[in-house]
């Protein structure tokens, strides 16, 4: 397959880069931070009505422009090998780079002697600041993103892969995420297969409905409402809003197919399996004691971190929920806190209080409540973040070698003072009633509200 044939003028600047592969997903599309400074101006008579139109700005040969539904307008080549590109063409000096770039990957690919199906679409972007071109291309029949030389994975930012084939299923994302972003001009040429993605979703909703640990990444809800937008896409005439629409749902199933293994050997078939071989992260010592003095709290802490980011995947309504319940309990547990801590000054204007007993109970209200609005604090909006942000805060919390024991700790930490406290207190209590009566009545009330909490562990015992 032959590119366009183009003409590099001695005058035109030589780029001091190379050509270098890129991955559809970290082109600089959404990075941009150029701006503009709007102005008032003249309006002539007629201006866009009867009035003549200023004449149009010149392109290259064989390039038009499209505008995609979001507003970003690109430029495309109409060449035997289709060329999108998101560079400003309508700037002299950009037409040359494009033109260079272009010759110089037609160089590589006449070296390289690799033959390019029809289906072949290739993607340039300039960067300025290394006086380089990034690209890649897609196969509209297969739908992947390829290269035309070897490339490492790591240095694309592509994630590991256990096999080709689950590999694929990253390139295939990326084809859509192409798709999604410049929909405009082969809307007829572009293989949707909307039935499929519908039935995709209609069995992700009877997932969830049936299961509480779906791995697809949408809620049942959710999903009813992807089936309703592709339904009315239906009865739409293809157009390039219809097939971004349909193409970015593609990218979201293909990226969910790839984390779950998706037709591999090891598939992950439930949200909280575990099918990557990662270093086991023992319990310390030192959690092991801390989590007995804390009423053994953290351990149930820690064993919910751990189910919300499974060999590094994060659900968002899990996550989302988890917020939720932790935002409760810190809330409540102030606010009990913050009752005893009354109860103890009040206590201590008695003279027949115990006071290292009672300013004890008082140390852990006032810690209790630091805690806990800290931990608000610090994780106000948490309950919103989208599955990224949960994922990038998790990273952050999750140490090397003692994984989320640190977390676990912080997050009981209200609740294990204000039992401490409210011991404390409770003790102050018994000391009054041993002034009041003696020990043997004491030690008879102590032994049935033990009895009793026994009986009531029994119960709750699965």
């Amino acid at each position: 397959m032959a590119l366009l044939q183009v003409t590099v003028t001695e005058k035109s600047a030589r780029p001091s880069g190379n050509l270098k592969p890129i991955a559809s997903p970290f082109t600089s599309r959404y990075d941009s931070t150029s701006s503009v400074i709007p102005s008032h101006s003249t309006i002539s008579p007629g201006f866009c009505s009867f009035a003549k139109e200023a004449g149009p700005c010149h392109l290259p040969p064989g390039w038009s422009t499209y505008t995609h539904p979001e507003g970003k307008v690109y430029f495309v080549c109409q060449t035997s090998l289709r060329i999108v590109t998101e560079v400003q063409l309508y700037d002299p000096d950009v037409q040359e780079k494009i033109q260079y770039w272009i010759a110089i990957f037609n160089d590589r690919l006449t070296a390289s002697a690799v033959q390019l199906p029809e289906s072949t679409e290739l993607f340039l972007e300039l960067d300025d600041a290394a006086e380089s071109c990034l690209y890649y291309l897609v196969d509209y029949n297969t739908r992947v993103e390829f290269w035309i030389e070897k490339v490492s994975a790591e240095d694309l930012n592509l994630p590991p892969a256990a096999s080709d084939s689950h590999m694929r299923l990253a390139l295939e994302e990326h084809y859509w995420v192409h798709i999604d972003r410049f929909p405009c001009h082969r809307c007829e040429e572009v293989k949707l297969m909307r039935d499929e993605l519908i039935s995709i979703f209609i069995h992700a909703r009877a997932d969830h409905m049936t299961s509480a640990f779906s791995t697809f990444p949408y809620t049942a809800t959710q999903c009813a409402e992807f089936i309703d937008l592709l339904n009315s896409v239906q009865c739409c005439i293809v157009s390039a809003y219809s097939v971004s629409i349909i193409a970015r749902l593609w990218a979201f199933v293909s990226h969910n197919r790839f984390a779950t293994h998706y037709g591999q050997e090891h598939a992950r078939l439930s949200r909280d399996q575990s099918i990557l071989r990662e270093p086991v992260i023992n319990e310390t010592w030192w959690f092991r004691l801390a989590s007995r003095l804390m009423f053994r709290l953290p351990d149930g802490d820690l064993q919910k971190l751990n189910d919300l980011n499974v060999d590094n995947l994060v659900y968002v309504e899990p996550w989302k929920q988890s917020m939720r319940t932790y935002q409760a309990d810190w809330k409540l547990t102030s606010f009990w806190t913050f009752a005893l801590l009354i109860m103890d000054v009040l206590l201590l204007l008695q003279p027949s209080v115990t006071r290292p007993v009672v300013l004890a109970s008082v140390l852990c209200c006032n810690t209790a409540l630091v805690s806990a609005i800290v931990l608000l604090t610090r994780h106000h909006g948490a309950e919103d973040f989208h599955a990224s942000d949960a994922a990038n805060y998790l990273t952050e919390v999750k140490r090397e070698t003692s994984g989320y024991q640190w977390t676990a700790l912080a997050f009981s930490l209200p609740r294990a003072l204000f039992f401490w406290a409210l011991g404390a207190f409770s003790f102050q209590g018994v000391l009054w009633l041993m002034d009041a009566t003696n020990i043997y009545v004491v030690g008879i009330l102590l032994a049935g509200f033990m009895t009793m909490g026994m009986d009531g562990c029994l119960e709750t015992r699965p």
